[in-house]
């Protein structure tokens, strides 16, 4: 497995360098976040009256309603209203709105009432928002929460909601598993023996200590071997819930989810023609990878084609050996099958095998420990 050590401005074995990466990176993004979420809050008071009282509280509130609305009912593809909608969940019914302006006598604004949606977009600001707020807090670096006048700048000057869109699109960009070695270190981390953390990142062994703590890594299993050297080195670890590590996978998985879902796609396109699924070119360069350093899964635990490439390997673990199998399957001929046998397999051996998959975060090898069980799933 390659170190990691000479990558310019990567420092994973210093706890500053990893607070420079939230102040260069988390920092931003949660600050576009919040004065999205700001807005929202700002115009929440205004659901479920109507436009002739938005009118009198604050009629410029009413392009960010009524701007972009085509003759036929529609949102022109610019329109900000459509914008509102999409990503703050605020607008109201384009089409009632039309039909009543065109009744003679009838004042339509005393009879469309401003509604509001949960949209994923939505949903995606709220969830990054809670995440990177954790992790500032947890590096005590400083957030700069969005100000009143602010949120009455982008009711002045509308355009602005673009350029927070954008930066939020780029900022998460950047701070996926795809372009930053610091969100990297939390999905190669996930599921690794000791042996191979220290294999990519040399530089930890010195303070494993102090940094495992900053860093949340946690021992979910530790193999009942008699030599301490072995037992250290295939000493699996993993995250502790809320520390850095944890949530910083889960922020860069909002992320993928979001950027491959059509509704969130559709409020990102107001901002780039060219949107990318950054899971899939995650997925597609680890098997890259995988295939430049001829890594294959180990041949007692790659099943026929009739599973459909789905399996489930259980291991029965006694010290330092697997000694039972249970194989979960489906296949299309033969329906949910079962194989319960006797085995005879290395555990390190297996975790030798194995790691360079998990390394990566490759979806053909997902793990699960327990004391005395060991499962393979894909």
């Amino acid at each position: 497995m390659q170190s990691y050590d000479q990558i310019k401005g990567f420092e994973y074995w210093s706890v500053e360098g990893w607070k420079g990466f939230i102040e260069e990176y988390i920092v931003p993004l949660h600050n576009s976040i919040s004065k999205l979420l700001e807005l929202r809050d700002f115009l929440y008071p205004m659901i479920g009256i109507t436009l002739s009282e938005v009118e009198r509280k604050r009629s410029d509130v009413l392009p960010f309603l009524l701007g972009g609305i085509k003759e036929d009912g529609e949102y022109k593809d610019n329109s900000l209203a459509k914008l509102v909608k999409f990503t703050l969940g605020v607008f109201i019914n384009p089409r009632k709105w039309v039909t009543l302006e065109k009744e003679e006598g009838l004042k339509a604004f005393d009879y469309v009432s401003v509604q509001e949606v949960s949209t994923r977009f939505l949903e995606f600001l709220k969830k990054l928002n809670e995440i990177s707020e954790k992790i500032i807090k947890l590096a005590m670096a400083e957030s700069t929460e969005a100000q009143p006048s602010e949120v009455e700048g982008l009711v002045k000057k509308p355009e602005g909601i673009l350029e927070l869109l954008r930066s939020v699109y780029v900022r998460c960009l950047q701070v996926s598993a795809n372009h930053n070695y610091y969100t990297f270190f939390a999905v190669s981390t996930k599921n690794l023996p000791y042996k191979h953390i220290i294999s990519a990142y040399p530089r930890l062994q010195a303070n494993f200590n102090l940094l495992k703590e900053f860093l949340g890594l946690e021992k979910i299993f530790e193999p009942k071997i008699s030599e301490a050297k072995l037992r250290e080195d295939y000493t699996v670890f993993g995250h502790s819930k809320d520390k850095l590590c944890y949530l910083l996978c889960g922020l860069n998985n909002e992320i993928w989810e979001a950027f491959s879902n059509e509704d969130v796609k559709r409020v990102l396109n107001f901002v780039s023609d060219s949107l990318r699924d950054l899971k899939r070119e995650y997925a597609q360069k680890v098997q890259q990878k995988l295939e430049e350093i001829k890594w294959s899964a180990p041949t007692y635990i790659n099943i026929s084609h009739e599973t459909n490439g789905k399996y489930h390997y259980t291991y029965v673990i006694s010290g330092v050996l697997l000694v039972k199998e249970i194989h979960d399957w489906w296949s299309w001929k033969g329906g949910y099958q079962r194989l319960e046998r006797e085995c005879n397999i290395s555990l390190p051996k297996l975790f030798d095998d194995i790691s360079p998959a998990l390394f990566l975060g490759s979806e053909s090898i997902k793990l699960k420990l327990s004391d005395d069980r060991l499962e393979i799933m894909r």
